[in-house]
């Protein structure tokens, strides 16, 4: 599914890209490594929460 129309980027591409840059929760980290910035920032609320999805089970195991 597209989620930013800007750079025409999917879900997976940026799954992809939190998972190639995992010490690092940093939005600004998931537009660099696919190559572009983020333009009108609509994405940015759905890319938070793929982020959040990704990260939050791994904070869990961490302060179990």
């Amino acid at each position: 599914m597209i989620i930013c129309s800007c750079n025409v980027l999917t879900d997976g591409q940026v799954r992809s890209a939190i998972a190639t840059a995992v010490s690092s929760a940093q939005m600004r980290r998931v537009y660099a490594t696919l190559g572009c910035v983020a333009k009108c920032g609509r994405c940015a609320h759905t890319i938070k929460i793929i982020l959040e999805d990704t990260f939050a089970p791994l904070a869990k195991e961490s302060v179990s």
